[in-house]
């Protein structure tokens, strides 16, 4: 397929990621601090304050968080659903047609999101996983969780691959994973995700890297030490595997 045939199916599943929900198109974080603080009016007028009170001090904090909804580019944009939205990465792209799947609240892990942002995750990933399949191309789902602490939002990194050479990456990404880290570790050193899937793998608080090959689940690693962890290590190693 020509590049003209890739940029018409980008469009179509972006097109198709958008009909799935029309209704939050507007929605900002005033919205997210706004519906926080309306579920907590029952609560006593002391409760009320410190909540209140905390939640301002993480509004101002959240103000200069580039991946919040608000700071992102229409240009950017892709689709914006109800718990996430799809953009292109505002930085350098690993390859044609790279997006990234980012919470619309600030999250510092996907396993710390609901089930209606696990729901809404799902099916997004599965039209990725569809709508490349139609030329020849799988999707590589990444995610590194780290420094939890500074409350960094997370975001996951969408890669195209092509099909005839996807079915090498597994292997490959678990011999990375196996001699990535300290050598001792205290954790499981590789998770296998396919059968219950990250959330119910991986403990909510820890630091971990999940990478998911489609819509048939993947690896992850609970981090030990994260300065040996660098996301561009691992976006390296999907163009090696597959030579991108």
């Amino acid at each position: 397929m020509n590049q003209l045939g890739h940029d018409e199916l980008f469009m179509k599943y972006a097109g198709k990621l958008s009909k799935m929900s029309q209704d939050r198109q507007n929605w900002t974080l005033d919205d997210m601090f706004e519906t926080n603080i309306a579920t907590i009016k029952h609560k006593s007028g002391k409760d009320v304050d410190k909540i209140v009170a905390e939640n301002a001090k993480e509004h101002k904090k959240l103000e200069s968080c580039f991946m919040c909804l608000e700071k992102c580019s229409k240009e950017a944009l892709v689709h914006i659903g109800k718990t996430l939205y799809v953009r292109v990465p505002t930085n350098k792209s690993l390859t044609k047609n790279h997006c990234q799947i980012i919470p619309i609240n600030h999250i510092i892990s996907t396993v710390n999101g609901d089930e209606d942002f696990w729901d809404e995750l799902s099916a997004v990933k599965a039209v990725l996983t569809k709508s490349f399949s139609k030329i020849k191309m799988d999707i590589v789902f990444m995610e590194l969780a780290q420094y939890l602490g500074s409350r960094k939002h997370i975001f996951i990194d969408c890669i195209p691959v092509p099909l005839e050479e996807s079915a090498l990456l597994p292997a490959f990404f678990k011999k990375s994973i196996l001699d990535s880290d300290v050598e001792w570790s205290q954790n499981k050193k590789l998770v296998d995700t396919r059968a219950k899937g990250l959330r119910r793998s991986v403990p909510q608080g820890l630091p971990y890297f999940s990478v998911e090959f489609g819509t048939d689940g993947g690896y992850a690693h609970v981090i030990e030490d994260e300065s040996l962890f660098k996301r561009y290590f691992w976006l390296g190693n999907c163009r090696w595997g597959v030579r991108l």
